[in-house]
């Protein structure tokens, strides 16, 4: 009776090939990437007008809380986008920071890149108290600040955060809008308690030293 190759034997034949396969197939995986792209100015959801001082709001959440501004021309890696067209990723110019860009916020595409914003930065960028304190009201009560006095003779700034560590990357003043008005919005303090996030009338959301706002006497810490 003629001997069979034993199946051993035959796996061993093919086992090289099916090697070379396995890695060909990963060597053509390609990389995760966002496009990057130049920031133009793009529409306040409220009013459905460009936004004040021009440029994106980059924020913590879709309709989140200001972290800072991207002005046109200013690049922005978009790497993921949401039904409701906002876009998650890291701007890049200036503030090498991961948040949110507005809707209508992406101009024109420049690159793609290598994704650098997990989706765990973005779950600690959404919950407030890692991003800022003493907030003007509870947790999801307003959208807007609460007006008070604001010191003329002082700037405000459209960015103060450089990267994504808000215990410790601010300080970076940076971008001067202009002397605030004397009333502006106080939304919150920043949590190394050196800088006020408002909106001005006339300039926008930005950046004063907390010594030139008043802020409100009643002050909220809880989480969202």
């Amino acid at each position: 009776m003629p001997r069979r190759p034993s199946l051993l034997r035959a796996l061993r034949r093919f086992a090289p090939l099916a090697a070379g396969l396995a890695l060909t197939g990963l060597a053509a995986a390609p990389a995760v990437a966002g496009n990057v792209w130049q920031i133009q100015t793009a529409n306040s959801p409220t009013t459905g007008e460009p936004i004040t001082g021009g440029g994106s709001w980059i924020v913590n959440k879709q309709s989140g809380y200001y972290l800072g501004r991207s002005l046109p021309g200013w690049e922005f890696d978009n790497e993921q986008t949401t039904p409701a067209n906002w876009h998650y990723g890291r701007a890049v110019t200036r503030l090498n920071m991961c948040g949110w860009a507005m809707p209508g916020s992406m101009g024109t595409l420049a690159r793609s890149v290598s994704d650098s914003c997990s989706d765990t930065t973005k779950d600690m960028l959404s919950h407030r108290l890692n991003i800022g304190r003493d907030f003007n009201a509870p947790a999801h009560a307003t959208g807007d600040g609460t007006a008070s006095p604001a010191n003329t003779g002082c700037t405000l700034y459209y960015n103060y955060f450089y990267g994504t560590d808000f215990t410790s990357n601010g300080g970076h003043w940076a971008d001067a809008a202009g002397a605030p008005s004397g009333t502006v919005m106080y939304r919150f303090a920043t949590r190394d308690g050196q800088a006020a996030v408002v909106r001005d009338p006339a300039l926008g959301w930005g950046f004063l030293p907390i010594s030139c706002v008043t802020r409100p006497g009643a002050l909220y810490n809880d989480n969202d």
